[in-house]
């Protein structure tokens, strides 16, 4: 009896032994919070599901990948959403204001725990996601410079017009192929814009302190004294100049009227001449956005600045209840190829195929259900890159050497690593703001004249802080440079 005994107390802790062994092996499952700039790719459940499955066995996690535009992840961080993980930048989730409001965990010691990671950027990133010397978020290596390309319709200036294809055109010089398609088409417009403008067209003008007020330095100013004076970018000529040129194609019939009433246009609908903030090998990707063959030519850049290349990273929650395996998580976004190409492009054989060059090709499944913004969950640069659908556009798998090399001679912040703390003048900067959001749709759709519009900015700007707040970066900035 008493060894029958024992040998049922024998069982029950081994039972015990290995439920708990077995609730022990349960993966951690984490909350990611990742950019979409409308709605969440249609089949992603299905991509998650075979995320996790790997990432279970590879490190002992899963994650639930929550994608939310600006205004939900305003809302969700406002309201204390639980989260582990989350895209920040410059332009979504403020990286600066979520740091000022401890909500973004300091990685400069953990990363020394994930090297693999670490050595995804180049110094010069890490440098960049620097505040206060402390690293609060990992940079997506990508193209992290600003340069800023005409995407132009290859059939129409190619085929038909007999343009040259010329790899450098400046913002003016793309003047006489706005004439062209407007003699040939009167009543139509080669450039089609929704309220923000023309995509990317002010990213190389300034070197943004804050680009919601637009306040910063001028890029044209370095080398003189005035390299380091803090303006608003409505008193930089560069800026004011670029306005004046938009304004002028507006009344010449070249762009959309109702480009400050719209809200949003696809690639497909933004016409023959269209704009992109990418590097040489781009083009690519905007064909297979437009859906049509095109050819890439740049007008600004490049320019490598603080917020170039906080453009896109990923942050670990101050609150998170495992930092670490959100850190291993991140590590296998950045690391592993397989993991990487299935965030990017979805299920091989169903969303998209491989090729003999190593490019992968989508699926019209994977066109239409697996829409995502790639650059922004993470390593972009890692896995293979997208065919281009049309013969006349094809890929360079030497791309991204090409990107990084060129980088060498571009033009390097005067104000590199520098964050302000707008916490002094938060009132002025909201002030600010409104008076910018209000008149912004039609300046920088040609719609208002610069001439008349900005005198009345500054003087409303002026009324309501605008002084303060230049005073207050400049003081800042000195103090950054040691000055």
């Amino acid at each position: 009896m008493k060894k029958i005994l024992a040998l049922a107390l024998a069982l029950v802790m081994l039972l015990s032994v290995c439920s708990f062994a077995a609730a022990e092996a349960e993966p951690v499952k984490l909350v990611w919070f990742i950019f979409c700039d409308s709605v969440a790719p249609v089949d992603w459940p299905e991509v998650e599901e075979v995320l996790n499955a790997y990432s279970a066995e590879k490190i002992g996690v899963t994650c639930e990948y929550k994608y939310m535009d600006s205004t939900q992840i305003a809302l969700a961080t406002q309201t204390g959403e639980y989260f582990d993980i989350a895209f920040t930048c410059d332009w979504y989730n403020d990286y600066a204001t979520n740091v000022a409001a401890g909500m973004f965990r300091d990685l400069t010691d953990d990363l020394a725990n994930y090297p693999a990671l670490r050595d995804t950027v180049v110094d010069l990133a890490w440098e960049g996601a620097k505040i206060n010397n402390r690293i609060y978020a990992i940079p997506h290596m990508k193209d992290i410079g600003y340069e800023v390309f005409w995407i132009l319709d290859s059939k129409y200036f190619l085929e038909e017009k007999g343009f040259e294809q010329d790899p450098y055109i400046s913002f003016e010089g793309i003047e006489k192929y706005l004439e062209a398609y407007k003699t040939d088409y009167p009543d139509d417009y080669p450039i089609k814009e929704n309220k923000s403008g023309i995509t990317s067209w002010k990213n190389c003008l300034v070197d943004y302190l804050n680009m919601d007020y637009l306040i910063g330095l001028d890029w044209e100013a370095q080398g003189t004294d005035d390299e380091y004076t803090v303006k608003s970018a409505l008193e930089i000529p560069a800026f004011v100049n670029r306005l004046k040129t938009i304004h002028s194609w507006y009344e010449k019939g070249y762009i959309n009227p109702d480009a400050a009433v719209t809200e949003s246009l696809t690639r497909p609908t933004k016409g023959v001449v269209q704009s992109g903030q990418g590097w040489f090998g781009a083009e690519t990707v905007w064909a297979n956005a437009i859906k049509k063959p095109v050819y890439i030519s740049r007008y600004d850049g490049a320019y490598l600045s603080t917020s170039s290349i906080r453009g896109s990273m990923t942050a670990v929650s101050a609150f998170s209840d495992h930092p670490q395996e959100a850190l291993k998580l991140i590590e296998l976004m950045n690391t592993d190829a397989w993991y990487r190409e299935t965030a990017r492009y979805g299920i091989e054989g169903k969303h998209y195929t491989r090729n003999d060059d190593g490019t992968v090709t989508k699926t019209q499944l994977g066109q239409d259900n697996m829409k995502v913004q790639a650059y922004g969950q993470g390593h972009y640069t890692l896995g293979a890159l997208e065919a281009s659908p049309f013969p006349e556009v094809p890929t360079d798998i030497h791309q991204w050497e090409k990107t990084m090399a060129n980088y060498a001679n571009a033009k390097l912040s005067a104000a590199m690593g520098f964050t302000p703390d707008l916490t002094p003048v938060e009132t002025q900067c909201l002030a600010v703001k409104q008076i910018i959001e209000e008149y912004m749709p039609e300046l920088q759709t040609g719609t208002s004249d610069p001439d008349v519009v900005i005198p009345e900015m500054l003087e409303r700007m002026n009324d309501v802080g605008l002084q303060d707040i230049i005073t207050e970066l400049q003081n800042q900035l000195n103090a950054f440079l040691g000055k």
